[in-house]
C-alpha cells in the first residue's frame, strides 16, 4: 500500500525532503505541529529504510544521491530538522544512527548552547498558566489590544495558541517581547523556568564528527525575514554563516539555510544566494526535483497529529493530507 501510494509521486530526480522539528512527547505547552514521538519517528525510519533511498541534504544538491539512484528505483528522501532542539541530541540522533541515516538540522545560532526560550514558547507558557482575572491593565498599547483580541476568543488552549502566534508574527521580535512581558505582569504569570531547550555546541560538534549529521543556518535570532529591514536580514544570513563557519560547523560542499516560518520573497531568496550559501529550504509543500531553484526549495512537514501511523505518513508524503 505505501509503495503504490508514492510511486506516481516519485519521479526520476525528484526528492522528497522532509521536515521535522522536534522528537519528544508531548509536553506542556507544546505545540501539536511541533513534535513526533520517538515511536513514531522510529516507525518512519524504518518505512524510509525499506521504500527510499535516503541521502544527504548535500548529497541532493551535488547530485551525488541522483547517480546513486540509478542503482535502485527507491524515489529519493532527505530528512531536515529545524531549530535544533536538544531532543534532536537525546531522541533522534540515536535512531539516526540506529538505521545509519543521515539528516541536516538548521541552527538558530544564538539559541544553541543557550538557555533561551523561542517567544512562541514563552506564550504557550503563558496561555497555559495565565490568570483568567487581569490584574491589571497594561500600559503598552499593543499589549492591552492584544489582550482584549485574546479574551474575545474561545477554545482548546491549541486553537488559542495557534491563534495567538499567528496574530503575533505580524510584530517584531522587539515588540513581541515587550508584549509578552506585559502579558506576564497583567496575568500574574511567573515567567517558565530555566532549563537548556537547545543542542549545546560540543552536542553538535560531536554529531557532527559521526558523519551523519550536517548543519545549516537558521539566521541567528529566529526572525522571520519579511517582518525586518534588508539590514538586518543582511546581518542575520552574514552573522549567522560566520559563527558556523568560525565553529566548523558547515560542510565543505553544501552550505545551507533554512527561512524561519518558511516566510520569505524572491528578493530575500537572491540575498541569501549572495550570502554565500549554496541552498535554502522553505515550509513551501511537495517534493523538489534536482533542478529546482535551490533557494526556494520545497519540504513536507511532519508532526504526530497527522503522520503517526503508516497509512497517514504515506498519505502525507503522497500529498493526500
Amino acid at each position: 500500500m505505501f509503495r503504490r501510494r508514492i510511486s506516481k509521486f516519485s519521479r526520476n530526480g525528484e526528492a522528497c525532503i522532509l521536515m521535522y522539528h522536534r522528537v519528544t512527547y508531548p509536553v506542556e505547552a507544546i505545540q501539536a505541529g511541533m513534535y513526533v514521538t520517538p515511536e513514531t519517528f522510529e516507525k518512519q525510519l524504518q518505512l524510509l529504510e525499506k521504500y527510499f533511498h535516503v541521502v544527504s541534504l548535500a548529497d541532493f544538491y551535488s547530485s551525488q544521491g541522483i547517480d546513486s539512484e540509478k542503482c535502485t528505483p527507491k524515489p529519493l528522501c532527505v530528512i531536515t530538522f529545524d531549530d535544533g532542539w536538544k531532543d534532536f541530541y537525546d531522541s533522534a540522533y540515536p535512531l539516526l544512527k540506529k538505521y545509519r541515516m543521515p539528516a541536516t538540522v538548521f541552527l538558530p545560532t544564538r539559541f544553541i548552547g543557550s538557555d533561551m526560550k523561542f517567544w512562541t514558547d514563552e506564550f504557550a507558557h503563558l496561555i497555559s498558566n495565565r490568570n483568567a482575572k487581569i490584574s491589571k491593565r497594561p500600559p503598552d498599547p499593543k499589549a492591552s489590544e492584544f489582550i482584549d483580541y485574546l479574551d474575545k476568543l474561545s477554545g482548546s488552549f491549541d486553537e488559542l495558541l495557534e491563534t495567538g502566534i499567528e496574530y503575533l508574527k505580524k510584530y517584531s521580535a522587539a515588540e513581541i517581547s515587550e508584549i509578552l512581558s506585559a502579558l506576564s505582569e497583567a496575568w500574574q504569570v511567573v515567567p517558565a523556568g530555566a532549563g537548556r531547550d537547545f543542542l549545546s555546541w560540543q552536542e553538535a560538534d560531536m554529531m557532527k564528527e559521526s558523519g551523519l549529521v550536517a548543519f545549516g543556518s537558521h539566521t541567528v535570532n529566529h526572525q522571520i525575514l519579511t517582518t525586518v529591514s534588508e539590514s538586518v536580514i543582511r546581518k542575520e544570513l552574514d552573522d549567522s554563516r560566520k559563527v558556523l563557519l568560525e565553529r566548523n560547523m558547515l560542510g565543505e560542499s553544501c552550505i545551507s539555510f533554512c527561512y524561519p516560518n518558511g516566510d520569505y520573497t524572491q528578493e530575500i531568496a537572491d540575498m541569501v544566494r549572495t550570502s554565500g550559501y549554496d541552498l535554502a529550504v522553505t515550509t513551501r509543500r511537495g517534493w523538489s526535483h534536482v533542478n529546482a531553484d535551490k533557494f526556494t526549495l520545497k519540504r513536507i512537514g511532519l508532526h504526530e497529529d497527522i503522520s503517526s501511523t503508516a497509512a497517514l505518513f504515506a498519505c502525507r508524503i503522497a500529498g493526500l493530507i
